[in-house]
């Protein structure tokens, strides 16, 4: 396979980074390549790339997403920025000269399919919620393929059948053995052994209702193991006192952890969703009400389709209910078979589309 020229865009948040990622290393796998990413400036994939895929060329874009609701006047300067980026980036793909470009959406993702479009670039779009973003939805038209992680999103892009695909997300594979994960943090393999998150920047109302969890489950002395990822220092801190739990503000490679858990309690984020489905653990999943298009709440939905999900709304949300759940859902038996792989969906198409 001759050597490719990859350009990415798709940024702000773990959610369009991380899938980026794993489709990205699973290229490297397979075939050498030259990469030039799009970023938001400041935001996580800015932060990461250069660390994750050394020799990459970024291009920081300094954007902000529209303000809600869409008709608001200030809307008028982000939608200028947004122009001014365009011609930035034409100039970059002008001299880069891509094989393709690879959109994991966000709003940075708006200029540079534009520009890629206008360049004649072929395009590809991924969708990691169940409601597409603004941004997929507008820029939807212009992908060769438009690449689904939920059957439901199938209807809300105007493109023909033929050109939509039910991938699933892309997630980062696991490296660690079970033994190893639970060895790392010093507990026991005897244990059931649970992952608290409340997605990249933690959740003050899940940390609170498990803070609660965790004094009834010393109380009752039942013996289970807790990773807890808080977002918060101090949060982290004091939540060592529990015995049964290690709690960090933040935790590299937290994919390795659900992989190998026997229950996961979190916040409906797509990539966290996607890393349940893939490898087929239990969750108990707590949208969050505030995101976009209520987003969360039929990603938590879709995954208690499958049967790997439990969903508690934030306004429900108790310790003695969290604790019922955990009950339920660590003794329940699930048919479910992972699909097969979405890097590997994804790949097959974008490939054989451009004849590599």
């Amino acid at each position: 396979m001759r050597r490719l020229k990859i350009a990415f865009c798709g940024g702000g948040t773990g959610g369009h980074y991380y899938p980026a990622v794993a489709l990205l290393q699973e290229i490297t796998r397979r075939t050498d390549f030259d990469l030039l990413y799009f970023t938001v400036k400041g935001k996580i994939d800015d932060r990461s790339v250069e660390r994750d895929f050394p020799g990459v060329s970024r291009i920081p874009l300094e954007l902000t997403g529209l303000l809600r609701p869409l008709y608001r006047p200030g809307n008028i300067p982000i939608l200028f920025s947004h122009m001014m980026a365009k011609k930035q980036v034409i100039r970059s793909l002008r001299d880069f000269r891509p094989d393709f470009l690879f959109s994991t959406g966000g709003y940075v993702s708006f200029p540079v399919i534009k520009a890629a479009h206008e360049l004649e670039i072929p395009v590809f779009i991924h969708e990691q919620n169940s409601i597409a973003g603004i941004t997929n939805k507008k820029m939807a038209r212009y992908a060769e393929y438009f690449f689904i992680s939920f059957e439901e999103t199938a209807g809300e892009v105007k493109l023909p059948a033929a050109r939509v695909v039910l991938s699933g997300n892309p997630v980062r594979e696991s490296t660690k053995s079970r033994e190893e994960v639970l060895e790392g943090f010093g507990f026991s393999c005897e244990f059931p052994f649970v992952v608290v998150l409340g997605g990249s920047l933690g959740s003050s109302v899940i940390n609170d209702a498990c803070e609660k969890l965790y004094v009834l489950l010393e109380e009752s002395n039942t013996r289970m193991n807790f990773l807890h990822s808080t977002g918060d220092e101090e949060k982290a801190k004091d939540l060592l006192r529990f015995s049964f739990v290690r709690s960090f503000a933040y935790i590299e490679n937290l994919s390795d952890a659900i992989a190998v858990s026997d229950l996961v309690i979190s916040r409906a984020g797509a990539t966290t969703i996607a890393e349940l489905q893939y490898h087929g653990r239990k969750g108990i999943i707590i949208p969050w009400p505030g995101a976009a298009e209520n987003h969360q709440l039929h990603n938590a939905i879709s995954l208690e389709r499958l049967g790997l999900g439990y969903v508690i709304l934030e306004s429900d949300l108790t310790p003695e209910k969290l604790f019922v759940a955990m009950q339920e859902m660590l003794v329940k038996d699930i048919g479910y078979m992972p699909p097969r792989r979405p890097v590997d969906i994804i790949l097959d198409y974008i490939l054989r589309e451009e004849s590599i």
